[in-house]
């Protein structure tokens, strides 16, 4: 099924085979196996094996749209296939209530500003409702709640030996946090329901709080429709239908239209590099259900650049379109301000481009500067890399094999779920995690705070 024609059932549910709905699907083990090699996959079949009949179950906010929705369209029917039967549901709300989240959201990341009464009231009312919908009708052995959107529930539903464990995707600042004791109140009091949370990197760990913490990082689907490998005719023919000038060398940057992403950054770096370098920019992007600033910032962008007919603003484009974008461009920009991960990020490494990136969240744990992509501070900085990229394609190539190359080794579905699968085995066999512990698969993924 198209990612944009995805449905979810009345009650928000977007895969049960328990229901009869299982609109997603992934290819076999074995085409993984081509990709990641078989040791990889034994390890993935033994762990699958030890929980072979868990029940999971995912709660998020939105089914369409960010990085949280990108991986759960490939780990749900991916876990079905090894023999973990995991559910997928998202939450109801209102407008109202997606804008509360979206200002928790911006705080969170270190925005300055304040959650009010009135916030929390709404907040905790979309909650109830939510409660009162029964969103769990049946007993899973474990349920994931997906970033702070559905984060109450725990507290609200959590009964008898059902394992909850909150998965927190944003570059969130536990300095920052402190700061703003209002707002750690809040989240702190939902959060210290669950049994364990996962952070995407060390230094978003929220040490203080009583509960084991796992850092373990997200992932793509390499054979999902946007990463998947394409002819150069279909990226032809992709572009084709955007009015996209082939021949004419590609800057793009692919994320949701947020503020948090700096689009209009992105712009402005472009009509430098254009001044000493013939380009065109590409800004593609779409909007999640539960960000109700998207359309906002997709409707200034298209006013403000309506006067260059080299700058593309296209939205909800299909999978296929991002990935010939993706794979057309000469370089790939991702100026964000915060960033969680940056799976747009993992994405353009993958297909072997040169990503210049603001050091942002998880972006500096992909990006090893100037071996595997480039990190800029600033504008200026930004435009020199990018036309020395231009000017020498073979320092594109090279960098691009060592990106590509590392994605491979660190952030592709089949390894990364081996951890998920792993944490829940750690948490069900050991009742009693030292609420201390902050727990790392890997030796590679650096325990630290913040690097940059």
């Amino acid at each position: 099924m198209e990612r944009e024609k995805f449905i979810p059932m009345e009650d928000g549910t977007l895969y049960s085979k328990r229901k009869g709905f299982t609109p997603l699907h992934v290819p076999p083990l074995k085409e993984y196996a081509k990709i990641v090699g078989e040791e990889p996959i034994k390890k993935l079949e033994e762990v699958s094996e030890r929980l072979s009949g868990m029940k999971m179950l995912e709660l998020s906010s939105t089914p369409l749209g960010g990085g949280v929705a990108e991986m759960l369209h490939s780990s749900v029917p991916f876990l079905n296939s090894i023999g973990i039967d995991d559910e997928w549901k998202v939450i109801k709300g209102s407008k109202e209530f997606f804008e509360v989240t979206k200002t928790m959201h911006h705080l969170l990341q270190g925005k300055k500003g304040k959650l009010t009464a009135e916030d929390e009231k709404i907040y905790f009312s979309a909650i109830k409702e939510n409660v009162a919908l029964d969103i769990i009708d049946y007993e899973p052995d474990v349920v994931f709640v997906h970033d702070p959107q559905p984060l109450a529930l725990a507290r609200e539903l959590k009964r008898g030996d059902v394992r909850w464990i909150w998965r927190c995707h944003i570059d969130i600042d536990e300095v920052a946090l402190r700061r703003n004791p209002r707002l750690w109140d809040f989240i702190t009091y939902w959060a210290e329901a669950f049994d364990a949370a996962i952070f995407t990197a060390a230094y978003f760990v929220i040490s203080q709080w009583p509960l084991p913490k796992f850092i373990i990082p997200p992932f793509i689907d390499p054979l999902s429709e946007k990463n998947r490998e394409m002819s150069e005719d279909e990226i032809q023919k992709e572009l084709e239908k955007e009015d996209i000038d082939t021949e004419k060398p590609i800057l793009s940057q692919i994320s949701r239209f947020d503020h948090w992403k700096n689009p209009e950054g992105v712009v402005s770096i472009y009509k430098k590099v254009k001044e000493k370098e013939e380009c065109q920019l590409i800004l593609a992007g779409g909007f999640a259900s539960d960000d109700p600033e998207g359309e906002r910032v997709y409707k200034e962008l298209k006013e403000t650049t309506r006067d260059d007919k080299n700058i593309h603003i296209l939205c909800e484009c299909p999978d296929s379109c991002i990935n010939a974008i993706q794979r057309a461009s000469s370089v790939i920009l991702q100026n964000s301000r915060k960033e969680g991960f940056g799976l747009t990020v993992t994405e353009a490494m993958w297909k072997g481009k040169p990503v210049v990136a603001r050091p942002a969240g998880g972006i500096a744990l992909q990006i090893r500067d100037g071996h595997t992509g480039f990190l800029v501070n600033g504008e200026e900085e930004a435009v020199k890399r990018i036309l020395h990229l231009l000017r020498n394609p073979e320092k594109r190539d090279v960098v691009g094999k060592r990106a590509r190359r590392y994605v491979k080794e660190h952030f592709l579905l089949p390894v990364r779920i081996i951890d998920y699968l792993l944490a829940v085995d750690f948490i069900n066999k050991v009742k009693e995690i030292p609420e201390e512990s902050i727990i790392s698969f890997h030796p590679w993924f650096k325990i630290s705070k913040r690097v940059w």
